[in-house]
């Protein structure tokens, strides 16, 4: 019998020796070992795999730059594993970060570059902020979950982790990977909408250390109680690792992911007279299915991305890792920006139906972007006498080239606040402006954790990035009206004091800062261009932390954490509210606040994932002085998730998973000057799941059961409704 000596990730050692106590059969001996004959016995591969622990605070910490697990990190991680977003039926990136208090969505500018996941963390954008297996995910599109095993959020300025961005913190995503035995499962779901996808997560052996997977998604969908039309988008990604269980592994992921679905761009908030605060026009008696889209609105998107992965542990004190990723996006993209001044308000809340001209600024454009990225990383463990010490240090550069052309409309498209119909497809003039813009960036980082006492250690880190942008822009066969450059060095460091009495008690403080250069967001908000000065400071963002982290109950299977958090924010970028335009200035803006959480298993039958955030924001200084004193855009007082679930005669053939769970966001300011606001959300989710044998189960799930109007991704002049009551029933299969 062949031991492996890897670990399916999350899995402690004891986990492993219990799988291997459970699989041995009585005298079996391993391989190479003589029996009591004396003759050698081999046996098969054994496939050693357990389930990740419930409580997420015992997993590996998601980027390798972060060694440890999430208990041992000094910072607050959110985790949603695989079991909860298979309960909940999670099929993008969104949906699952729904169960992340604290996390708001844009639904994006002028030009449509900011659409796509634009999450904003603590009220600060992470729009270039998503990483998949600890490297950058390029690109501004919609992401599918179909090879999700779990996903993270780090939050807090994380410059020494992921270089430039992160002002409030970063989502990292772990994909499903190629494991020793074989597995091989399917899911197909359909219901309201309509609503129809399939899956297929198929794994093979095909030798003593070597697996392949391959994940395959297809779908065919309209929002619930959205007017808009069907979209599809499916995808496929082959993988293979070699040299599992061994000192040395290699893997290659490809993804090739498409879609072609209506873009959206929501619906107008409108300030009525007599009144200062502005809302969303359905908060007025517009229908939330109204849509402004017409033939034309569309968001196609084609990606394709080659990810190879080196690890090696050259000893018992030293691992090295050397990962690539390049990236190809190509998007089309076009939709109809609703806008209301304020004689249009005070017709419509009169019962008029004032006419509306969609604004320019959504006019079509064709986008096509490549990347690639290299992160080396060495993690050492090693004692100077009596101090033990955890270094990690490393090299990270990365390299991204755009290009897009933007197109008019010969005509001028009017329509009114309630639609009655939608125009044909419209038809384009000739190119109306090009964009090229290549960023690249040179990084390296290196932190040492050093404990003075068994329970205490102090973790001092640094990163050093060099940023370069160039950036052209002009119409067609005219003089460049753009021809920007620049170069910034960002010096990012991270410090904590981390006491940790038992194994299963943390208690932290910690800081840490990130930088966002200038330049940094050209192809994904484009208006930035308009504010860019090659002398302007990058936007600065630190963070002071205090908190803690307590596993539970026997085998530490419950998990419970809080912290107090201060980010302070310089430099800011300011958005003007009516024309999306976004300049660089000297703001100072805070967020202050903190958070609690549960994670794990009450009983052997009973999970529970909840989490709360309270947040005070405020803008301390401004060059606008009227904004001074007022919240923070996009930032809740409150919010709240929870989702729980309870097993009713597991392995018995009348057996029955219930789950359930809310999702609950305070109101928001949409703007500076906390003139226009978005009320709140609030959705109630419910599961029902029935295991018919080893290898069916039926699932059934309810969202926004009580059918509030809420919204699910905000701007400054507009919001989008969320679906309304929807109902989808899936059967799985696994073998």
């Amino acid at each position: 019998m062949t031991i492996r000596k890897g670990l399916a990730r999350g899995v402690s050692p004891a986990a492993m020796m219990a799988g291997i106590a459970m699989t041995l059969p009585g005298g079996a001996s391993a391989q190479g070992v003589p029996a009591a004959d004396g003759a050698v016995t081999t046996l098969p591969t054994v496939d050693v795999q357990a389930q990740a622990p419930a409580n997420t605070l015992r997993r590996a910490a998601p980027v390798n730059r972060m060694p440890g697990t999430v208990q041992d990190t000094p910072q607050t991680i959110n985790v949603i594993p695989r079991e909860i977003l298979e309960q909940q039926n999670v099929t993008t990136l969104e949906e699952a970060l729904r169960n992340v208090p604290g996390i708001t969505v844009s639904i994006g500018e002028g030009n449509g570059g900011v659409n796509g996941d634009q999450i904003r963390i603590r009220g600060f954008s992470a729009q270039n902020d998503i990483y998949v297996d600890g490297l950058r995910d390029f690109g501004a599109y919609q992401r599918d979950a179909f090879t999700y095993e779990d996903v993270s959020v780090i939050k807090g300025p994380s410059g020494f982790a992921f270089g430039t961005g992160s002002v409030g913190g970063a989502v990292a995503i772990g994909s499903r990977t190629p494991h020793l035995g074989n597995s091989y499962g399917g899911n197909f779901t359909g219901g309201m909408g309509p609503f129809a996808r399939g899956t297929l997560d198929l794994n093979q052996q095909i030798g003593d250390s070597t697996a392949i997977r391959l994940n395959i998604m297809g779908q065919s969908s309209r929002t619930v109680d959205r007017d808009t039309p069907n979209g599809t988008r499916w995808g496929v990604a082959p993988s293979i690792a070699f040299g599992l269980g061994t000192n040395t592994t290699f893997s290659v992921e490809y993804v090739h992911y498409e879609y072609d679905v209506p873009s959206d761009a929501g619906i107008a908030v409108i300030t009525p007279q007599g009144q200062t605060i502005g809302r969303p026009a359905t908060e007025y008696g517009l229908p939330r299915s109204t849509w402004y889209g017409s033939m034309n609105d569309r968001d196609q998107v084609q990606v394709d991305r080659v990810t190879a992965r080196l690890n090696h542990e050259a000893n018992d004190w030293l691992t090295i890792s050397n990962d690539t990723r390049a990236t190809w996006v190509d998007r089309d993209f076009a939709y109809a920006i609703p806008g209301c001044d304020a004689a249009c308000a005070t017709s419509f809340v009169r019962g008029g139906n004032p006419a509306v001209t969609p604004s320019g600024a959504g006019n079509p454009y064709s986008q096509q972007s490549w990347a690639i990225q290299n992160v080396t990383t060495a993690t050492a463990r090693f004692t100077t006498g009596p101090l033990r010490h955890e270094l990690t240090g490393g090299i990270d550069i990365w390299h991204e080239d755009t290009d897009r052309t933007g197109y008019g409309y010969t005509t001028t498209r009017v329509t009114s606040m309630r639609p009655t119909d939608q125009d044909l497809e419209r038809a384009l003039t000739g190119a109306s402006n090009k964009r090229h813009g290549e960023t690249t960036a040179y990084g390296a980082f290196l932190a040492d954790r050093v404990w003075l006492l068994p329970e205490l250690s102090i973790l001092g880190g640094v990163r050093v990035t060099r940023y370069e942008v160039e950036y052209t822009a002009g119409t067609p066969g005219q003089p460049l009206t753009s021809n920007l450059s620049g170069e910034t060095t960002s010096v990012d460091p991270r410090a904590a004091l981390i006491w940790q009495p038992t194994p299963q008690q943390t208690y932290y403080a910690s800081y840490s800062t990130s930088s966002t250069p200038p330049g940094s967001l050209f192809f994904t908000q484009p208006s930035t261009v308009g504010g860019f000065r090659d002398n302007y400071d990058p936007e600065r963002n630190t963070i002071y932390e205090l908190g803690g982290k307590v596993s539970l109950l026997p085998q530490d299977r419950l998990g419970v954490y809080g912290a107090i958090f201060r980010i302070e924010k310089e430099n800011a970028q300011d958005v003007d509210p009516l024309n999306g335009n976004v300049t660089l200035s000297s703001d100072e803006q805070r967020n202050q606040g903190a958070e609690i959480g549960i994670t794990g298993r009450i009983t052997p039958a009973w999970t529970i994932n909840a989490n709360y955030t309270y947040m005070d924001s405020e803008t301390r200084s401004s060059g606008t002085a009227a904004n001074v004193g007022k919240r923070v855009q996009y930032v809740p007082e409150h919010a709240a998730a929870l989702w729980t679930s309870y097993e009713i005669n597991r392995n018995e053939p009348w057996n029955l998973t219930l789950g359930g769970g809310f999702t609950w966001r305070d109101k928001v300011y949409l703007n500076a000057a906390n003139t226009a606001q978005a009320p709140q959300n609030f959705s109630i989710d419910l599961m029902a799941s029935h295991r018919i044998n080893d290898s069916l189960r039926v699932q059934v799930n309810g969202y926004n059961m009580t059918d509030e109007r809420n919204y699910n991704a905000l701007f400054g002049t507009r919001v989008l409704p969320s679906p309304g009551r929807t109902v989808l029933v899936s059967v799985n299969a696994e073998f």
